[in-house]
């Protein structure tokens, strides 16, 4: 991932000073986003490597270590970001999930004295609890927990062994109760059972992703709420279930489980792992800025992102709760400017941000190798969740850009970033299917393309790349591209025909385009013209 995805170096010369507190995605993505404004940016975090959840608790197959290493070095090497790792900074003293490697601890506000500004992105580092009896048995842990060290084993950050488990019940059906049954099977858990309060179709998660764990040997059991965890010498043996019906809707929306009497029902296991969530983490812990966070544990700011009257600002997770990836980041690109506005003084808007990169004579850009069985992966893919016709898809092949659906962790970063570059008018649609998938969809630039062929005034025309650009001089707006792409790629925005153009600026001045330089799986790419 390249944080600063907009420059190659500082656009200007701000010279202001800024900390950032937490170095998950929302505070690695302000940190790019600031120093491309020429600011000294000072990085705080408490774990020994940047990343936050990305890379503690998200599993390796999602999310490559490699990306973050490349963004951290990147902000480290060309930007001269200093990082002080394994360094708590709080108000008060409190203890969350991850803080055992912390060396350092530092007062919030002695240190915002020190800076014009101080961000915190400190993310959802504190797991929620079941209630039940039980649950502090030596063999019951959280979701996070789990993921958590078994990353620490991967970076050998941990001794520990791993253990051997005949059969693991996951409580839970979010994001995080899939990562942990993901992992129960990669490291050879037997029998994985996820256990769920409502119905697959209440699922956070989605459909589509229980059912591909239910495809690979995991067994989903809906209607059922844990009543009581049974041990013996602080060892789970097993867990009390009761059976629930679905009544009228609860504060969440959704359709309250009701116990059903005397339906009650145990099972054993080796492993038990909750996943019902996790909660905010301010590093707040006492004093009188604790009054502005919530009974949810978010942190309460202003409309300019402002903890009232002071320089400390917040953002990402750790001000909206547990959200994807993408939406983390799209919020924190939001905030930057208006922060950025309140600490410079200046109104920036993004396209002079992009006027600045200087141009190169030739883009350093990254591509891969086209094969024939990309677009029949593509359009298959397409055709399979979206009303996108197989034929017609595979008829505009090959293509320039190209999205590897099959590894999309569907966090929808490249939609973020995207309407961040376009002044808030994403060309990146994301599609949502009935059954809880998420897939990116925009111009795959096709050699092909029938929205050339289809314009009588000529006013589509190639790039250096191949791709798609529309030369609005000779425009008339006669919809005839917009109703001929058969991915619907092109469509109207406020009145404008508009198409996805690669990131003209970024990639003349030798950047990716934005999208793909911000892919934390890495599966967007652009291809090597077909001869």
């Amino acid at each position: 991932m390249k944080f600063t995805f907009l420059c190659r170096e500082p656009l200007y010369s701000a010279r202001k000073r800024i900390a950032v507190i937490g170095a998950g995605p929302a505070g690695l993505t302000a940190t790019g986003y600031f120093v491309c404004r020429g600011y000294e940016v000072d990085v705080y975090d408490k774990l020994p490597y940047p990343g936050g959840l990305m890379t503690f608790a998200i599993p390796r197959h999602r999310i490559p270590f490699e990306e973050i290493l490349d963004g951290w070095r990147d902000l480290e090497k060309n930007f001269s970001v200093k990082f002080y790792l394994k360094t708590k900074v709080a108000i008060g003293n409190g203890y969350d999930e991850g803080d055992e490697f912390v060396e350092r601890r530092l007062d919030l506000l002695e240190l915002s004295r020190n800076y014009d500004g101080v961000i915190i992105s400190t993310g959802t580092w504190r797991s929620r609890k079941l209630g039940i009896e039980g649950e502090n048995s030596r063999n019951v842990i959280t979701a996070l927990s789990f993921l958590y060290h078994q990353r620490l084993k991967e970076l050998k950050l941990s001794n520990g062994d791993t253990q051997s488990f005949g059969k693991a019940i996951i409580i839970g059906a979010g994001l995080s109760a899939i990562d942990a049954a993901e992992e129960c099977l990669s490291i050879g858990v037997k029998e994985v059972y996820i256990m769920y309060r409502r119905s697959v179709k209440e699922a956070p998660a989605g459909v589509y992703k229980i059912n591909s764990l239910i495809d690979r040997g995991v067994k989903f059991v809906e209607l059922v709420q844990p009543k009581k965890i049974i041990s013996v010498n602080g060892f789970a043996k097993s867990v009390e279930f009761i059976r629930v019906r679905l009544g009228g809707l609860d504060e969440s929306g959704r359709p309250k489980p009701i116990p059903i009497e005397g339906s009650e029902f145990t099972m054993e296991a080796d492993l038990i792992i909750a996943a019902i969530g996790e909660t905010p983490t301010p590093p707040i812990y006492s004093g009188e800025l604790i009054k502005y966070i919530g009974i949810d544990g978010r942190l309460s700011v202003g409309s300019d992102y402002r903890i009232p009257n002071t320089n400390i600002f917040a953002i990402g997770d750790v001000v909206t709760g547990p959200s994807k990836i993408g939406l983390a980041i799209d919020h924190t690109l939001k905030a930057v400017r208006i922060i950025d506005g309140a600490i410079s003084g200046e109104k920036i808007k993004v396209d002079d941000m992009l006027k600045r990169i200087k141009r190169v004579e030739k883009p350093m850009l990254k591509f891969v190798e086209w094969r024939d069985s990309i677009s029949e992966e593509i359009c298959r893919y397409l055709n399979s969740y979206t009303d996108i016709k197989l034929e017609s898809c595979l008829s505009l092949s090959p293509f320039t850009r190209i999205f590897i659906y099959t590894k999309c962790i569907e966090c929808e970063t490249c939609n973020a970033v995207c309407s961040f570059i376009h002044d808030g008018r994403s060309l990146i649609k994301i599609r949502k299917t009935e059954d809880g998938l998420a897939i990116p969809t925009s111009c795959l630039h096709c050699i092909n393309a029938k929205c050339v062929a289809v314009c009588r005034k000529n006013a589509i025309i190639r790039g250096k790349l191949g791709e798609i650009l529309i030369d609005y001089r000779k425009c008339n707006k006669c919809m005839d591209c917009v109703n001929e792409c058969p991915i619907k790629a092109i469509r109207i925005s406020r009145g404008d025909i508009v198409n996805c153009d690669l990131c003209q600026y970024l990639v003349r001045g030798g950047l990716e385009p934005a999208c793909i330089a911000m892919c934390p799986a890495r599966v967007i790419a652009l291809t090597t013209r077909r001869s």
